[in-house]
């Protein structure tokens, strides 16, 4: 699809030592928009954003998947530096090390050879000018079809997104011409409508978080004293902890205290 040589000419059908199972991989399908914020991409993607960041149809991607061959490594004594192409380009990924886990432990950096398929997973940044991905975690690739499952999860995920995105335009669009702010807790009781992968219960609590410009967030008793006439303490208590689980939030100087995860 994407026309790679270095696929089509000597992949990883020539790596037979690699890829020991052939089976279909296990691997579970998140649904729903909340699940954008960790994505696969290709490469391609990477080294075509923003100095801000990975977008899908306008949704920041906070951590992406990325499936490629390892064409290059440099072992330095803090990071581990990776050339790294896929189908649609190639780029650099570095993995900084844990050097009091080195010091213990010599097995806390990957077990990665040149021409390996590995699964990187990281953050997109400008570095000089350039993109580079900073990796979190990096897995060799054990099966052949992981490489294929990763395209087509690609290709399924960006069009999930754009159907989410246009039904988010559609209910902003419904809002605004209701005559209501766009972040308005009025009325959105009795909506049914799902945004950015919440229901309208949880979009009352979630507007009050990212509403809050303090820098420790707004804290849960403040939260409540507003909300108490719409929904119990329980309800409340259920949904700040299904939205802390889920990564829309996360507790800042205690546990009594959020912030939402796209206030910045």
């Amino acid at each position: 699809m994407w026309n790679d040589q270095s696929v089509a000419g000597g992949g990883f059908f020539n790596s037979p030592n690699q890829f020991g199972n052939a089976a279909t991989p296990n691997q579970a399908q998140k649904t729903g928009r909340r699940a954008s914020r960790t994505a696969p991409i290709v490469i391609r993607q990477a080294l075509h954003c923003g100095d801000d960041g990975v977008k899908i149809w306008g949704t920041e991607i906070q951590i992406v998947s990325v499936v490629a061959r390892v064409r290059n490594i440099r072992t330095q004594s803090t990071k581990i530096t990776y050339t790294i192409q896929d189908i649609t380009g190639r780029m650099r990924a570095v993995l900084w090390l844990d050097q009091d886990a080195m010091d213990e432990d010599d097995k806390s950096a990957p077990r990665i050879q040149v021409n390996d398929y590995v699964q990187i997973f990281g953050n997109v940044k400008t570095n000089k000018g350039k993109k580079v991905l900073m990796a979190f975690k990096i897995m060799p690739v054990s099966d052949v079809n992981e490489i294929t499952f990763h395209y087509l999860q690609c290709i399924n995920n960006k069009v999930k997104m754009e159907a989410d995105s246009k039904k988010e335009k559609i209910v902003t669009n419904n809002v605004i011409s209701s005559g209501l702010p766009v972040n308005s807790m009025v009325g959105m009781a009795d909506n049914n409508q799902s945004v950015n992968g919440l229901n309208a219960r949880q979009m009352m609590v979630f507007n009050l978080i990212r509403a809050s410009n303090l820098e420790q967030g707004i804290s849960k008793d403040d939260m409540y004293t507003t909300l108490k006439d719409r929904m119990s303490k329980t309800e409340f208590e259920q949904i700040l902890d299904w939205m802390c689980g889920e990564g829309h939030i996360y507790s800042t100087i205690d546990e009594e205290h959020f912030r939402a995860t796209d206030a910045f």
